[in-house]
């Protein structure tokens, strides 16, 4: 993280907690101690919660209540827009085939024949290629792992709903649906493709990141523990997954020069494109869609919303502000579940920020879109964070939305305990 970055963030004034289930009611106490914030620093504060479970995220992986949610249900009742052309690319399949990395390499994954129908539990090769070119169609599913999953069904199901794909299965991959996929993606077919590590890909500063807050607090930056974790991120995949593709790789002694595989995913928005004029966003349904002013869906994520948010039904917002690396401020006062007597501290930015890399404050005070320092986790439940997406997909996001951006909230707990 550069140093300039950390001074341009600082200079940017958002004031965000999470929810007002999370929010003390603390009058003038808390208007001072906001007051004793420097107007040149950040105040961005999120609950910070409890570590996810990765069983309880295992066993929703493959959860499909989430075909029963309304908005899904408004989505198969509406008019389909008109179906594509005839793909062209040539591809082979293989009909109720098996899926299995087990004994493929790079150019093994690659050549694979692609199996149909496909959902379940299963991972291989057309797993993997389905999560790329959904992520290079701008309808990501998190962290690629070539494994099927909810994710990766709900990406699907709005894939199709998008490109007028009226499936048997909606959500589930078909011949059809596979053959848009890769005309949507474009010429290069590849799942996998070798990368050549540059001198931004190796460079530091790699910290370890301490589990307390205070411990944070002493570092100039929430930094990347690692290359592979860095790698990871910027592939759009897991650290283990890195692993399974490159075997025989030792990424510690890893240098510029070296070459990995890694899956051959979008690259990342460099400059502003503000295409997005609406985005609703499915609670329960852990999923974040954005519309153009049109209202074509142009951008499909898992997101995860903190367990105690929940607004109301069909709640309206606006995006108020958006705000790359920010500093993060911990602040014991909002939060019931720290004594109000500890310090406050603040957090310098990095994608290991309890806010990943991005704030895009909400115009529903201590609401905002912010990134993650935990992307395997998206899509899933979470008892931490706001409306959380990936790093790689909010700073994207961030590109893409201005002030005035309608956010919309649906499928929400309350519709659940009313129904």
């Amino acid at each position: 993280m550069k140093k300039q970055n950390l001074v341009m963030a600082a200079i940017l004034i958002v004031a965000v907690g999470c929810t007002k289930q999370e929010v003390k009611q603390t009058g003038q106490g808390a208007q001072d101690a906001a007051t004793n914030v420097a107007d040149t620093a950040a105040d961005i504060a999120v609950p910070l919660g409890l570590p996810d479970d990765p069983a309880a995220r295992e066993r929703e992986r493959l959860d499909e209540q989430w075909r029963q949610l309304e908005s899904l249900r408004e989505a198969q009742a509406a008019a389909l827009p008109p179906p594509p052309q005839a793909s062209t690319v040539q591809i082979a399949f293989a009909p109720n085939g098996t899926e299995s990395f087990q004994g493929l390499d790079a150019n093994a994954i690659n050549s694979a024949p692609v199996v149909v129908p496909l959902k379940g539990d299963v991972a291989g090769p057309s797993v993997l290629k389905t999560q790329v070119f959904l992520d290079r169609s701008g309808f990501s599913v998190g962290a690629l792992d070539g494994r099927w999953g909810r994710n990766t069904a709900i990406a699907l199901f709005w894939f199709q709903r998008s490109r007028g794909l009226n499936a048997a299965d909606p959500g589930a991959l078909d011949e059809q649906t596979y053959r848009t996929l890769a005309a949507t993606a474009g010429a290069d077919q590849a799942a996998v493709v070798q990368h050549a590590l540059i001198d931004d890909d190796v460079k530091g500063p790699f910290v370890t990141i301490p589990e307390d807050v205070y411990d944070k607090a002493k570092l100039d930056c929430l930094c990347y523990e690692s290359m592979k974790e860095k790698l990871a991120e910027q592939f759009h995949t897991t650290t283990e997954f890195l692993d399974v593709l490159n075997p025989n790789a030792d990424f510690s002694a890893l240098g510029v020069g070296d070459t990995i595989w890694v899956p051959n995913v979008r690259g990342p928005l460099m400059q502003d494109n503000q295409d997005i004029a609406r985005v609703v966003i499915s609670i329960r349904g852990n999923t974040f869609n954005a519309f153009d002013a049109a209202g074509n869906l142009v951008f499909h994520s898992p997101t995860t919303l903190g367990s105690k948010y929940d607004p109301s039904p069909r709640e309206t917002v606006e995006v108020k502000k958006v705000t790359l690396d920010p500093w993060f401020h911990y602040q014991p006062t909002l939060f019931h579940e720290v004594p109000d007597h500890e310090p406050e501290a603040n957090l310098a930015p990095g994608p290991n920020s309890p806010v990943g890399v991005v704030w895009i404050a909400l115009s529903k005070p201590h609401f905002g879109i912010h990134g993650t320092s935990d992307p395997d986790s998206n899509g899933y439940a979470s008892s931490h964070g706001c409306v959380r997406l990936t790093n790689w997909d909010a700073r994207d996001v961030a590109h893409r939305v201005k002030p005035g951006v309608v956010v919309e909230f649906v499928d929400t707990r309350t519709q659940t305990a009313t129904q």
